[in-house]
């Protein structure tokens, strides 16, 4: 009994010295393995999804988790965003061919999420906006209709969330305006944006979009990026330089998005390359950098905080990338 109590003893002993002297050296966290493809210490989008095969997308929208897509030049298909493959969702279909009150829209060209769980598309045939309502299957006409110009050349369009307000670029009228709809076909109520080369005006818009009363614009034509007050003709904070040491340099920008987090992003397309960028302009990010065959002239982008949605219409292909999120200090 002795003897058990003296090993015991000296037992406890070597392991309070063993733990001594433990916490007398610096413990070491080993290093977590880097994500594959990306370069040792640095964070970057990487392609997480590559959906082969998939129609000829021109222009996306992403409404509530689900990815809307003009194909060709006559449907509006709806996609499964977060998955490995290009599957059609059959429950946001819209119909083909549309026919509100008796008359037909053909040649969509343009989508943006409207207010609730709607969204709006543009048609050339004849130029006009219609809402259409998610909530329903097929998704019907919801009854707001915007009808525009017969000579309209509908670069971009976007919607006010907090109403029934919506905006159309017009790239060969060099304008930017604000709508009302209704059943009938709405009417115009501001020239946000009219022609000219300095801030407030615009040459060529396309892609624009609606966040917090401002519009985010791809002003083609200078090569911009301007931010408009949605509300007021001819005001906001203009254009979106970059710092002085490191300028926002654009080649023909065509659309734009805007995420959650308040990062803006640039289909850059004959830079061929899509953007993350902040409000001063810095780049924070270039999506499509580590995919060596990333999209050339890409022409429509929507993001999520994390990933990025980047269409592919001349090789039929749409890429999902996604952000290191294991390195990465998001908002």
């Amino acid at each position: 009994m002795r003897f058990r109590n003296v090993v015991l003893s000296l037992f406890q002993t070597v392991l309070v010295v063993l733990l001594w002297q433990g916490c007398s050296e610096t413990f070491v966290i080993p290093d977590e393995p880097d994500h594959p493809g990306i370069p040792i210490g640095e964070v970057a989008y990487v392609v997480q999804y590559e959906w082969e095969d998939v129609p000829a997308f021109q222009d996306l929208a992403l409404v509530g988790g689900i990815l809307f897509a003009i194909q060709g030049d006559s449907l509006v298909s709806a996609w499964l965003s977060d998955a490995a493959e290009g599957r059609e969702n059959g429950r946001f279909k819209l119909p083909f061919p549309i026919v509100y009150n008796g008359q037909a829209f053909s040649s969509p060209v343009h989508l943006c999420a409207g207010p609730g769980n709607t969204l709006w598309v543009a048609y050339k045939d004849p130029p006009a906006l219609l809402q259409f309502d998610l909530s329903s299957s097929p998704p019907a006409p919801s009854g707001l209709l915007v009808r525009l110009r017969s000579d309209s050349d509908i670069g971009g369009i976007t919607a006010d969330l907090d109403s029934g307000f919506v905006y159309v670029a017009d790239a060969t009228a060099n304008t930017i305006t604000k709508y009302v709809a209704d059943d009938l076909g709405g009417a115009a109520l501001v020239v946000v944006a009219s022609p000219g080369t300095g801030d407030g005006t615009v040459r060529e818009p396309r892609g624009i979009f609606w966040f917090a009363d401002q519009l985010l614009v791809a002003d083609t034509g200078k090569n911009w990026l301007q931010l408009l007050d949605a509300d007021t003709p001819l005001m906001g904070p203009g254009q979106i330089t970059g710092p002085d040491d490191k300028p926002l340099l654009l080649r023909d920008p065509r659309d734009v998005w805007v995420d959650a987090a308040g990062y803006f992003y640039v289909a850059d397309t004959s830079n061929n390359r899509i953007l993350q960028v902040t409000e001063e302009g810095i780049v924070r990010e270039e999506v499509t950098q580590l995919d060596p065959v990333s999209a050339l002239s890409p022409i429509s982008v929507v993001a999520n905080r994390t990933q990025v949605w980047v269409p592919n219409a001349a090789e039929n292909r749409l890429t999902v990338y996604q952000i290191n999120t294991a390195s990465e200090d998001l908002p």
